[in-house]
């Protein structure tokens, strides 16, 4: 299958991110951060001129996607690409946080607080502000304002 139309684009987008709220439901924190870290990297994708599948551009794009739909908070724990290092390169490769961040269930204002040099992640409140970014990137993509890449996707049952 071939994704080129805006409502192509966003299927597949809310696709990948119904994935996340699933997994987030049955308390498997590390596959659903795992999921939301490489949907911010895909969604930084739509802010370069390159192909979705270019090498090399998970840094550039997971940190624009947090630089331009994400809170504030989310550029302030990001120094030096903390986040990107911590999120998606650490659990996508190793399937495991590092020893800088604790991934917590649920919700709360502790979000994202650095406490002794380990910074609190709540999955709850992650796929919240992914969701708002996602619908920021959607508001984007009806507005013309970022440009739809093609991308090759096979079919997923």
């Amino acid at each position: 299958m071939l994704i080129t139309t805006k409502e192509e684009h966003i299927s597949f987008l809310n696709g990948i991110l119904s994935q996340a709220k699933k997994l987030v439901e049955e308390g498997n924190n590390v596959v659903a951060t795992l999921i939301m870290s490489q949907l911010i990297e895909m969604m930084g994708s739509y802010f370069d001129a390159k192909p979705i599948r270019s090498r090399e551009q998970s840094a550039n794009r997971f940190n624009t996607a947090i630089y331009k739909l994400f809170p504030i908070k989310y550029s302030k724990a990001n120094r030096k690409s903390f986040l990107y290092y911590q999120l998606r390169t650490s659990i996508v490769h190793t399937l495991t946080p590092t020893c800088s961040i604790t991934l917590k269930s649920g919700i709360s204002d502790q979000h994202l607080i650095e406490k002794d040099e380990i910074t609190e992640i709540y999955t709850g409140n992650l796929l919240n502000d992914t969701e708002k970014a996602l619908q920021v990137l959607i508001r984007l993509i009806n507005e013309d304002k970022v440009k739809l890449k093609k991308l090759a996707a096979g079919e997923i049952e």
